[in-house]
């Protein structure tokens, strides 16, 4: 008898997400209109849709029809039915609010959370979510993304340098104050789904992200799924700059700290320890780019060729539909030109393919995309929460 109410329960969650799915894609709808592309009964869909009014998650917006008769009424998601919170905890902590539509209402940013004071995530949560004049109710679910690798659950970070943790609960912490649905997620992986709902990335099914900023990494969603790729995603063939050998080594090796770094260490007389290291990296691309020197503009197309070999390798291996990049990567224009230019002229001597764009939403990604996903979770047609 269990195991029936059981599958009932859940018979009765699939068909409300799949009802409010189609809401949410085809509004304004209506009831027949849902009939007829859901093959459920009109009892089911009249039931479900009574329930959803009643719940204030769908709304009726008019009607539609000619002539004599009884005309249907439409259908759409209530703005104000709920809420969604996305935050971000790669470096600065960042919250986004999204409504039931996935219009974006507030973007804050605070400081930085550390091993120190993580334990603290759940307090500036309610501290912004009452800024907003919202009730704690009101909140559907909760996004969370981060730098680092999670357990295969995503309740756990297994380990995290920026945050310098370690097997920490994160999924529990927020989970046992907010009693709404928690969605923990990589950063990138983050960034790369809001790309996918509402930025560069909209109708595409497969892409990849590659960020190359204080943190590096890359995310991959194939046929619309988050792929995990651990915590940097990949190493890259790399030419060394002091020979010609061709080298394994992390993508780390360009982030803005390594990167910087690195020049400092090759030309001290150019780069001092007084520039900061965001100043360092638009010094030697001006240099290369802008002034045409060597031996910077020969390095500076060392690392475009390190870098495009990865982007051409992802083209082979996933055949994404479009390929996005974030960070210094895409702030250094003359270096992403340079960038479509070799893509050009492989493309005139090999089959591979790519297409190569900035992200839209930069830095404002992983919390957009951390809300979106856990919006995605309200909408999706089958979930086991």
């Amino acid at each position: 008898m269990q195991a029936r109410q059981g599958n009932q329960k859940l018979l009765k969650q699939y068909n409300k997400s799949k009802l409010l799915s189609l809401i949410n894609l085809f509004a304004p709808i209506s009831r027949t209109d849902l009939v007829q592309k859901t093959g459920l009964s009109p009892t089911t869909v009249s039931t479900l849709i009574e329930e959803s009014l009643h719940e204030g998650i769908v709304i009726e917006t008019g009607s539609v029809g000619e002539g004599v008769g009884r005309k249907a009424t439409l259908l759409e998601i209530n703005a104000r039915g709920g809420f969604v919170v996305g935050v971000d905890l790669s470096f600065a902590t960042e919250l986004t609010l999204l409504n039931l539509r996935g219009e974006l209402l507030v973007t804050q940013r605070m400081g930085e959370l550390t091993d120190e004071n993580l334990a603290d995530l759940p307090k500036l949560l309610d501290v912004f979510i009452r800024e907003q004049k919202l009730n704690l109710d009101e909140i559907k679910g909760i996004g969370i993304s981060l730098p680092g690798i999670l357990d295969e659950e995503r309740k756990k970070i297994v380990f995290s340098y920026n945050l310098n943790v370690r097997h920490y609960p994160l999924h529990d912490l927020v989970a046992n104050v907010f009693q709404v649905p928690i969605h923990l997620v990589n950063d990138v992986n983050a960034a790369a789904f809001a790309e996918q709902c509402s930025g560069n990335a909209v109708g595409c099914h497969s892409l990849v992200y590659t960020l190359l900023s204080r943190g590096v990494g890359t995310g991959i969603i194939l046929r619309n799924e988050i792929y995990d790729t651990g915590e940097t995603g990949n190493s890259i063939m790399a030419s060394a700059f002091d020979d010609e050998k061709t080298i394994f080594q992390p993508l780390n090796v360009y982030s803005i700290y390594n990167l910087s770094k690195g020049l400092r260490q090759r030309y001290p007389h150019e780069f001092t320890d007084t520039l900061d290291n965001h100043s360092v990296i638009d010094r030697f691309f001006t240099l290369a780019f802008q002034q045409n020197q060597d031996p910077y503009l020969s390095e500076a197309k060392k690392i475009a060729h390190d870098i495009v070999t990865l982007l051409c390798n992802y083209a082979l291996l996933l055949k994404p539909e479009k390929v996005l990049v974030n960070g210094w990567i895409a702030e250094q224009h003359l270096f992403f030109e340079y960038m479509l230019h070799l893509l050009q002229e492989l493309e005139k001597t090999t089959n591979v393919s790519i297409c190569l764009e900035k992200s839209y939403w930069k830095e404002k990604g992983p919390s957009l995309g951390a809300a979106r996903l856990a919006l995605h979770h309200i909408f999706k047609e089958m979930q086991f929460s």
